[in-house]
Parts: C-alpha cells; sequence; structure tokens
C-alpha cells in the first residue's frame, strides 16, 4: 500500500502505509530498538541508550518478543535482546501541520508472559482512529526482568525500567512521527496497568508522561510485587543441584546460564512457592534497598499512595465486573481447592493473628456467602472472592486513595458482555459476565476476536475508543455529551466515590460493593507494611 521513511535520532527508518477496517490509513513503523539488546554482560543490569544504525532500517517486519515460557508448547520462545518498539501513526501526520496525542500501551501478562509488538496480538485499529500517535512497547519478563540481588548489577524492576527508557525514546523522537511529546498517556491492561501505577509513583519517570490509564491492574495486587525475590533466586541452583554460598556466584551463575534453561529453571522454582490469592507470578516488581544505584522504587507502594507522593496527572482505572472468571481457565486448581475448603482467610495476602482471622473470616463468610446471587452459578461466591482478592480490593483502594490528592480521577466498571470480551472468548470461558482483561478487547483489536460482532457491540466498542481518546487529548474522557457518549462521566469527588459502568447503556454509580470493599480498605491500611 505504500511505504514512508522518518529519520530519527538514531537513523532512519522505513515503515508502511495500512489501512485499518474502515479504511482510516495509518503508517506502521515495527521494530524500533529504544535501548541496547540486553544480552550478555548487559543480562540484568538497566537498560543502555540505543546504537545508531547506517542506512535505512526496515520498519515493515516482524521484531522478536521477550524471551519467556510459553504454556501451550511447554518451552520457551523469544529472544533476550528484545527492547523494541512499534509506533503507528495516522497517515496525515507526513502533512507535518499538526502534532497528535500519543499513547502508549504497556502489555499484560503476569509480568512474566505477553509482548507489545506483536499487531496481530494488540492491533491499533480501533484507537487510531480517532487520530491518536500509538506507541507499543516489549520490556523484559520474569527472572530477566525482574532478578532483585540488591546489588547495581541486578537492581530488580529492569523490565519497569525498560518502560522509563522507551518513555525516554519517545521524549527525543514521537514528534518525528507526527506525536506530541508534550501529550503523553501511558495505558495498560492487567500487568500493565500495575505498570502504569508503578510508574506514577517512580522518580525515574517524572515528566515523561501526562495522562495514565490503569485497566485492571494496581501497584497494592499482591500479585504485582514481592519482597523478597533474592530467596527465590537462590532456589535455582538448589534444583540444579548446584551449591552456591554467595550473591556473587549467584549473580554469575545466572549470568552463564543458557536463556532457554534459566527461563525454564526460574518458572520450575515458581511452581514450589506456597502462595496466597489465585494468582502468582514470583519474578515482578519489589521494593529496592538503598545502594548505589538510582532505584525504580525504594517505598513500598500504598505508602507513596497515602502521603501523596507521587505524579500528579489526570488518572484513570477500573475493573470487570467479574474479573475472578480467569481462575475457570488459567488457575483452576486453585479455584476447585478453594471451593472445596472455603477457608476465605487462607488466600488472603496479609498476616493475620488468631484473633484477626477469626473476625476477617466470618466477615467474608458473610459477605460473600450470604450475598445475593446475580449470576446462580454455584461457584459465584469464589468468583466474586477472587475478584476481589486479586483485582477489584486493590484496584479501589488505590484510585481512592490516588483522588484524596490529585485530579481528576475517573473510574470505571466494565459489565458489558458481548463478542470481544478478550479473555472470555480466547480461552472459551462460557459464563455470564465480564472477565479479567476482558475490555481490552474493545481497545486493542485481537486476531483471536476473529468472530462475527453485533451492532451494540460496535456502539460499546466506539463508545471506549471515544473515551479513551478523549481522556489523551483533554484529560477528561467525556468533554461534552452527544449520540455517542450519552453519560457524563464523573470524576471521584471529594464527598466519595464515583463509578462509570460500561454496560450495554452507560450509567453513573455512587457506590462500589460496599460491604465487600470496607473489609479490604481496613486491611491495606492496617497491614500496610506486612502485606505480600
Amino acid at each position: 500500500m505504500g511505504e514512508t521513511v522518518v529519520e530519527i535520532e538514531q537513523g532512519k527508518i522505513k515503515g508502511q502505509v495500512l489501512k485499518n477496517f474502515d479504511n482510516f490509513e495509518y503508517c506502521s513503523f515495527k521494530g524500533i530498538p529504544y535501548a541496547k539488546p540486553p544480552i550478555c554482560e548487559l543480562r540484568f543490569t538497566v537498560p543502555q541508550p540505543p546504537e545508531s544504525w547506517e542506512g535505512i532500517r526496515d520498519g515493515t517486519k516482524d521484531c522478536n518478543i521477550c524471551a519467556q515460557f510459553d504454556r501451550e508448547l511447554q518451552g520457551v520462545k523469544g529472544h533476550e535482546d528484545c527492547l523494541y518498539l512499534n509506533v503507528y501513526t495516522p497517515k496525515s501526520f507526513t502533512d507535518g501541520d499538526k502534532k497528535y496525542p500519543v499513547m502508549v500501551f504497556l502489555h499484560g501478562g503476569g509480568f512474566l508472559f505477553g509482548n507489545g509488538t506483536d499487531d496481530a496480538a494488540h492491533g491499533p485499529d480501533y484507537l487510531i482512529q480517532k487520530e491518536v500517535v500509538i506507541v507499543s512497547i516489549n520490556y523484559r519478563l520474569g527472572i530477566l526482568g525482574f532478578l532483585s540481588l540488591d546489588r547495581k548489577e541486578a537492581p530488580g524492576n529492569m523490565g519497569l525500567r525498560d518502560q522509563v527508557a522507551a518513555l525516554k525514546w519517545i521524549q527525543k523522537n514521537i514528534s518525528h512521527f507526527g506525536g506530541d511529546p508534550n501529550s503523553v498517556t501511558i495505558f495498560g491492561i492487567s500487568a500493565g496497568a500495575s505498570s502504569v501505577e508503578l510508574l506514577l509513583l517512580s522518580p525515574l519517570s517524572k515528566g515523561l508522561f501526562h495522562k495514565a490509564i490503569a485497566q485492571s491492574g494496581s501497584s497494592l495486587l499482591h500479585w504485582a510485587h514481592k519482597v523478597d525475590i533474592k530467596t527465590l533466586a537462590y532456589k535455582i541452583p538448589v534444583l540444579q543441584g548446584k551449591v552456591i554460598t554467595d550473591d556473587d556466584q549467584l549473580l554469575q551463575y545466572l549470568k552463564d546460564m543458557p536463556t532457554n534453561e534459566l527461563v525454564k529453571a526460574s518458572m520450575a522454582v515458581l511452581a514450589t512457592e506456597k502462595t496466597r490469592g489465585g494468582l502468582h507470578f514470583g519474578f515482578v516488581p519489589t521494593v529496592e534497598k538503598p545502594g548505589d544505584w538510582e532505584p525504580f522504587l525504594s517505598t513500598p507502594p500504598y505508602e507513596l499512595l497515602a502521603r501523596g507522593d507521587f505524579h500528579k496527572v489526570p488518572y484513570m482505572s477500573g475493573f470487570c465486573s467479574r474479573e475472578g472468571l480467569i481462575m475457570v481457565s488459567h488457575f483452576k486448581q486453585t479455584l476447585d481447592k478453594f471451593i472445596q475448603e472455603k477457608v476465605f482467610v487462607d488466600y488472603l495476602p496479609f498476616e493475620l493473628d488468631v484473633s484477626e482471622k477469626i473476625d476477617t473470616e466470618l466477615k467474608l463468610k458473610k459477605n460473600y456467602l450470604e450475598a445475593e446471587k446475580k449470576y446462580q452459578d454455584e461457584d459465584e461466591y469464589a468468583i466474586d472472592f477472587f475478584s476481589d482478592v486479586d483485582f477489584i480490593a486493590g484496584i479501589y483502594t488505590a484510585a481512592k486513595l490516588i483522588s484524596k490528592n490529585n485530579a481528576p480521577v475517573f473510574f470505571y466498571e466494565f459489565a458489558y458482555d458481548g463478542n470481544l470480551n478478550y479473555i472470555k472468548k480466547s480461552s472459551n470461558i462460557d459464563r455470564l459476565g465480564a472477565c479479567h482483561g476482558d475490555d481490552g478487547g474493545y481497545i486493542v483489536k485481537s486476531a483471536k476476536l476473529d468472530g462475527p460482532i453485533s451492532d451494540l457491540d460496535v456502539l460499546v466498542r466506539n463508545s471506549m475508543n471515544q473515551m479513551w481518546a478523549n481522556f489523551a487529548r483533554y484529560g477528561d474522557p467525556t468533554p461534552s455529551v452527544d449520540s455517542v457518549l450519552t453519560t457524563k462521566w464523573e470524576p471521584i469527588a471529594d464527598t466519595g466515590m464515583a463509578c462509570l459502568v460500561i454496560d450495554k447503556e452507560m450509567s453513573m454509580k455512587y457506590e462500589v460493593y460496599p460491604q465487600r470493599m470496607k473489609v479490604y480498605e481496613e486491611l491495606y491500611e492496617k497491614k500496610r507494611k506486612t502485606y505480600n
């Protein structure tokens, strides 16, 4: 369909002109390096600036994704040389007469899986039509992205530092693609949303973005952070039958392991971990100990949120009504065990004494076992519980804390059940309601969702993309009400919660599962120093 060449700081890159489903023309530039390949001696270290190239780089081909375990193939896919990003921009950028808002997509996958550069999985087709520039990135995953040995050579949070490096690249280069470096919105789903909130908290990302959207993720969620990653790492040589006596030896041992062996061994130690909640990913973000390096995060997220120590930008966050349906497809063994035992406190990520356990168990049993049923599933109480403990409670608590020190904060509940509900459709979950990650199918185009869609699906998709793009452009998802956006989305107010319900119709509500949320808000506040 045509090609176009852009010159950036590192050199010239060739992209191609494409059309979306509605014949909207845009340019795609794929596989642009935003950092030096983190291989050999650079394994586990902070990202280094990218190198320049001679001639014209081909930006029409797919690039490497980051090394990770493939659950379907039961093997390792991807490469360590993976710090690349894609840029998608309206074709009209070549006219050079305007700058578009920039939206930076951070993919999900529990910090262990996924990628941002496979446009069959994360197509720009929906949002691009709203005349924004979209950047989608890879960042290091699992042990390669989150090993933390309390030292400069492996400080931890490398995957998050990669995201910072990509944001710095955007500041330097995005204007060449028609993007406005002074209007950058970060947005992500699941672990991508937890990343968004962590970037909100990190001093390293100051000034690199101007708005933020977190979909079904938070820095407070137990699976999105871990206190002692070093202990987990020491289990790897033990499983391999090796004797390692100090951190120097451990670092060298892990640096010398071939990629495939390292990733497989790290997954093997995760299987030995006793965990709380429904989800567990092990090698994830952490609070770094003081050292001779600049930390990404040196204070627990709850403390930073509670005292208002974060970047003050317009913020949007939300959740899906039945987040816990992901247990049916991805963590069924844990779900079945819980249903058999029905001991709620055993799955809480908080340290409770005996009297607290008794009191909390009574509250949780009342909230879930005695609740009025909405979906008539036998395990509805379990789905609701895991929805809360793994997702909604932390997302809700964080949004309230952010709103106390920052305005505006827009909060939503995605309740729509349609043909683009991503996790439900791609994982064949035959249940009513909106599962974790389902709203993503209406924002990013996935080749997995190739079935017919209804007029209502199209309406919900168009409404959401308009709100997301409005937020990126104006800091307000509904600056005006019209035939598409019929409801004014009110931000959380000083007087209390406000939440937009995204369903067949949009509506505002002013409470979010108050009895359920009250228990968790109190636990987060009381146990802020001990939960994990």
